[in-house]
């Protein structure tokens, strides 16, 4: 028996396929997944993340990025951030250097 072929979604895709569904409140979802070549299973998780994926669209992250994931340390990530914005901003230069091997 061959194995179905696994694909990721890309987000902007997923937006399309919610937008797809507000416009036809009428028709049902197994219509729209056979509509869009989706399972309904599929259809049913994109709008059960549709508020997360409709912010992190928002967020300014890409539309092509097939998957939405975020760091360990959430907090650290944003305080970096906002330290390495404020660095580039400044008359101060921000090397970033890499550690040769040794041999």
């Amino acid at each position: 028996m061959e194995k179905k072929e696994r694909r990721q979604i890309p987000t902007a895709q997923k937006l399309q396929i919610i937008q797809t569904v507000d416009e036809n409140p009428n028709m049902k979802r197994i219509d729209i997944a056979r509509m869009m070549n989706i399972p309904s299973s599929t259809l049913n998780t994109i709008l059960a993340k549709r508020t997360t994926l409709e912010s992190a669209c928002n967020d300014g992250n890409s539309s092509t990025r097939k998957r939405i994931r975020s760091g360990n340390f959430a907090e650290l990530e944003e305080v970096l951030l906002k330290w390495f914005k404020q660095v580039r901003t400044s008359c101060y230069r921000l090397f970033c250097c890499r550690q040769l091997d040794a041999q």
